[in-house]
């Protein structure tokens, strides 16, 4: 019996455009805790600050690689490099996103208690066949956003 397989390529993470106001808000709210923590002399709390803010800008302007992807019946490949059994998983979800958005999410549940889900972005022309070869091997459960995963949104990073 011939193995199932989907191959398909998606970006790394959803590039939500950014025009100049949204690195002002950013600036201005590090701002504001910068002097908050030197209100209050904390001064590692201010440095805390400064160094994450420097990220949120360097990472609020990438731009997101294209990743090769496959899934077969045995699993998730990941590039060459990177394959996630489905033995090590527990469920998986579907995010739809809007109907103006050309990718949906996979949200993977692996067993154990503290390893994050893993999200793959999926055309939502493959989303039926995909759907197909992982409820052979693993139950869907509703998504249900997570607080950092709903924040993301609302700050658009």
């Amino acid at each position: 019996m011939a193995e199932s397989k989907i191959k398909w390529e998606a970006p790394e993470f959803e590039s939500r455009g950014r025009d100049v106001s949204w690195y002002w808000i950013s600036i201005i709210i590090a701002a504001l805790m910068i002097a908050f923590a030197v209100w209050q002399r904390n001064f590692l709390f201010g440095f805390f600050v400064v160094v994450a803010e420097m990220l949120v800008i360097i990472w609020g302007n990438r731009t997101p690689r294209t990743i090769s992807f496959a899934l077969t019946e045995k699993g998730v490949e990941i590039e060459p490099e990177k394959f996630h059994h489905f033995a090590d998983m527990e469920s998986f979800s579907i995010d739809e996103g809007a109907d103006d958005v050309q990718w949906d999410d996979i949200v993977f549940h692996f067993r154990g208690r503290f390893k994050t889900p893993l999200i793959i972005k999926l055309h939502k022309e493959k989303l039926g066949e995909a759907k197909a070869i992982i409820k052979k091997i693993l139950k869907e459960v509703d998504y249900e956003p997570s607080f950092l995963d709903s924040l993301e949104k609302l700050i658009g990073f």
